[in-house]
């Protein structure tokens, strides 16, 4: 009878803990978020833990676990431990859509105060939709946008200008060529596993073409997309490139632009400020102006997704997920979150963000009305990780010759179906 009501006594007690279908936690218990964040830079991780550093000390329930990874490792890292069950709380370094059929994530509106919602570029956040539900399964985290970069000191010895058209690439390349008699590449090409999905926003959306149409449904094989991708093998073909777009990075590439090796490259708003002593034009992306009238810019957002698995072991905490929402308020509060994209020579994804940024960095600032009229990947899109890969399938297949252009987007369509 005593080990009965012993037993009854455990039982009663363990259902008092419980409230709101969660387990309250004692002041003396500890909250621990568990954030895999991508590294953007050498002085990334430091800024971070500063920041959460500072939460904490406001905050002496909530430890952050923070681990900053490199983006040639995080993807990898993120999907073995989500297989393994081990998923992070907080994942900064990929896109929601491959987790969300199967049940893997929160949406953001579960946990993140309404301010912090309100305070999100509309663009973004409608960018972030899910067509197929309807659903926004991830917050922007950072955001930049993409331009044609050209070393001042090669386009003027050459005698070039930055080109607007595709024709005037061509010719401006040409010129190059002929004027380093080799030593110096033109154009800057990156099929690569890092920036190969680029290729679309590049020469397609230059061309009328792009990943989906208006209804959502992948277009990879469109003539405009075709006719992209044989634009891109005409560059390479003409040796106007590097030698090897399929193993050269964008980093690889960004730093033969500053050591005065590589004239003109299409890369992001960050470029900059990793090399401040390369003197350099910026212009827009070139477009076939045989199809088109203007440029069209990629705008491009890194996302913070919300993993359910640690929280659901503990019954959906609303302990913890309050926590949860307290720091995305605290991180994305401007003054800690735009000196963070100032540092890292991104853009801020908020409001109140883009306010001091144009405050503190007003050149920069410039690119925030660029980037509300950009376009974007199709990111939300539940299988964009196979098309992302298909693209850069297509694109690695066709400059090495094993396909014609349309073999291979015709190849690459037939994986997203």
């Amino acid at each position: 009878m005593k080990k009965f009501l012993a037993q009854l006594l455990a039982v009663v007690l363990a259902l008092s803990l419980m409230t709101c279908g969660g387990f309250a936690l004692a002041e003396s218990d500890t909250i621990e978020i568990n954030f895999v964040a991508a590294q953007y830079s050498d002085a990334t991780e430091a800024y971070m833990r500063k920041v959460c550093e500072a939460f904490e000390a406001e905050h002496p329930n909530i430890k952050i676990n923070l681990e900053v990874i490199g983006w040639d490792s995080i993807s990898t890292t993120v999907n073995t431990r989500v297989a393994n069950r081990q998923a992070p709380d907080l994942y900064n370094g990929g896109s929601a859509s491959q987790f969300v059929a199967d049940d893997l994530l929160y949406k953001p509106e579960d946990i993140i105060s309404d301010e912090l919602k309100a305070d999100f570029y509309d663009v973004f956040w409608t960018n972030n939709i899910d067509p197929d539900l309807g659903e926004v399964y991830q917050i922007p985290y950072v955001a930049s946008v993409r331009a044609l970069y050209c070393n001042k000191k090669l386009m003027d010895e050459a005698g070039v200008t930055p080109p607007k058209t595709w024709n005037e690439v061509l010719e401006a390349c040409e010129k190059i060529k002929e004027f380093y008699n080799g030593d110096v590449y033109a154009w800057g090409l990156d099929a690569t596993t890092t920036e190969g999905q680029t290729t679309v926003a590049y020469y397609c959306w230059s061309n009328g073409g792009g990943y989906v149409d208006e209804d959502g449904n992948w277009i990879l094989n469109c003539d405009a997309n075709v006719e992209g991708f044989e634009y891109i093998k005409e560059l390479y073909d003409n040796g106007y490139t590097n030698e090897n777009p399929t193993s050269e990075t964008r980093d690889d590439l960004q730093k033969l632009v500053a050591n005065d090796k590589l004239a003109m490259l299409v890369t992001a708003c960050f470029f900059p400020a990793l090399y401040p002593d390369t003197e350099l034009y910026i212009s827009d992306i070139p477009y076939n102006d045989a199809t088109q009238s203007a440029s069209s810019t990629l705008g491009v957002q890194d996302a913070l997704i919300f993993f359910n698995e640690n929280a659901k072991a503990t019954k959906d905490s609303p302990e913890k997920l309050q926590a949860i929402a307290d720091f995305c308020d605290y991180f994305y509060a401007a003054d800690n979150y735009t000196p963070f994209m100032i540092q890292e020579g991104l853009l801020p994804a908020t409001n109140s963000g883009a306010e001091k940024l144009a405050q503190d960095d007003p050149d920069k600032a410039a690119y925030m009305s660029v980037l509300e009229g950009a376009k974007f990947y199709a990111r939300s899109k539940q299988d964009w990780s196979d098309g992302a890969y298909a693209i850069i399938d297509a694109a690695q297949n066709m400059l090495t010759g094993m396909q014609t252009a349309r073999e291979a987007l015709d190849e690459a369509q037939a994986v997203v179906g």
